[in-house]
């Protein structure tokens, strides 16, 4: 019971904190669930299973910075 109650305070202090940082970003003007961006689409499903050696960050470089010019013209 002991670990129990330690681990739900715990838990409570991190939620606290969480709402907090999540309070000030929403009186910034900002959405805290948005998340920075969507996610690349570099064209090669299934990377982690194949053995050989893929260069992609020029790629995902390119990818990144289009990304970025998009949301900044917001």
């Amino acid at each position: 019971m002991k670990w129990q109650a330690l681990l739900t305070k715990r838990s409570e202090r991190k939620k606290e904190k969480l709402r907090q940082k999540n309070a000030k970003l929403r009186a910034q003007g900002k959405d805290p669930l948005k998340g920075w961006n969507t996610m690349v689409d570099s064209g090669y499903g299934g990377m982690n299973t194949h053995t050989s050696k893929l260069d992609t960050t020029p790629f995902l470089l390119e990818e990144q910075n289009r990304i970025k010019k998009t949301n900044d013209k917001e």
